[in-house]
């Protein structure tokens, strides 16, 4: 069978016990290659027309159109976790399961990269490192923030925010929360106070966003929240970049409703050149290319696991995270481990 992946995440060797089985892996653009676009659709329809199984990267959309053309399509997989790119609707409709990569480095990665993005705002590292490389030296002092006092508001208490929450203890910083499906009683133990949204932007010092794009997350945090935060505030989005509305984001940087902001997922990437978010003051605002969380012991764990997933699907075996459950009946009839090695 083939397996088509739209970006190498590394080197080909770690697919290496596919070809062994006697499976065709296909890689195409690596994902770190400089001035990589993502595959149009077009592109992506021809090159994976005849694959069995996709393994799409995060920069790759994989449309309706892209699912209907493979006609021997079983499983679309990703390794890492998120399946904002991936029209599951449609597989889900033609019996073909999507899997993600849950993987416990995935959390931890982001909920790292959120303090680190906390502590660099609050230090003003970006400005003093500025300052140095003009030649000041004790000219003036930009004296930062402690965290330690600062009330540290998590829009999102789910895995990752948890996770946050768990490595602020021993700061001695406020923490607050909104989540709408946690209970009090989970967050009370992290030392965690639920609160409204409303409550969250109005006190905290720095709001972090963890929790997944949906349509009803869509610019959760447009003109009205911005303008609901402190002057003093920094936003930090290590989730999805269109929980922002990035337009009310550039006029709060640059009219100063807030402090500053820390971002490394956008609403269009790759970040377009022409984006106001790059015209903003470098001091105020931290932008990183949808990788700051990224690690090398995390990149191994998620390929792994997608490796599993498509181990699985090719056995006829259904993947263990399936993000569609309700294409797995259709799935087990045309592709149970009966079928395996068919064709449909």
């Amino acid at each position: 069978m083939k397996i088509y992946v739209t970006g190498a995440y590394g080197p080909s060797q770690e697919f290496e016990p596919l070809r062994e089985l006697g499976h065709e892996v296909v890689l195409g653009r690596p994902v770190d290659q400089p001035g990589r676009q993502p595959y149009t659709e077009e592109e992506l329809i021809e090159c994976c027309r005849d694959a069995d199984i996709i393994m799409a990267s995060h920069l790759d959309t994989v449309t309706r159109a892209v699912i209907q053309a493979a006609e021997r399509l079983r499983l679309v997989v990703v390794p890492y976790i998120s399946v904002d790119k991936i029209e599951v609707s449609a597989a889900t409709e033609l019996g073909i399961v999507v899997a993600n990569s849950p993987t416990p480095q995935n959390f931890h990665g982001v909920a790292e990269a959120a303090i680190a993005f906390m502590l660099a705002l609050l230090k003003r590292v970006k400005r003093n490192e500025a300052k140095l490389r003009r030649g000041e030296w004790g000219q003036r002092i930009d004296r930062g923030w402690l965290l330690s006092g600062r009330t540290v508001g998590l829009v999102g208490f789910g895995r990752v925010g948890t996770q946050v929450a768990r490595r602020l203890q021993g700061w001695e910083a406020r923490l607050l929360a909104y989540d709408p499906y946690i209970a009090p009683e989970t967050a009370r133990p992290l030392g965690v106070t639920l609160v409204p949204l409303t409550t969250l932007l109005a006190e905290s010092d720095i709001v972090s966003l963890h929790l997944s794009l949906t349509p009803k997350t869509r610019h959760m945090i447009g003109e009205k929240e911005l303008r609901s935060m402190k002057r003093t505030a920094f936003l930090i989005n290590s989730a999805r970049g269109e929980l922002v509305d990035e337009g009310a984001l550039y006029r709060a940087i640059d009219e100063s409703w807030i402090g500053g902001a820390a971002l490394d997922v956008f609403e269009q990437e790759p970040l377009p050149m022409e984006s106001p978010l790059r015209m903003l003051d470098p001091s105020r605002v931290i932008l990183t290319p949808h990788n700051v969380s990224h690690t090398e012991t995390g990149r191994l764990a998620n390929l792994k696991l997608a490796l599993e997933s498509t181990l699985s699907a090719l056995k006829g075996e259904m993947p263990k995270h399936i993000v569609n459950p309700a294409a797995a009946a259709r799935w087990r009839e045309r592709f149970g481990s009966k079928k395996a090695g068919g064709l449909r």
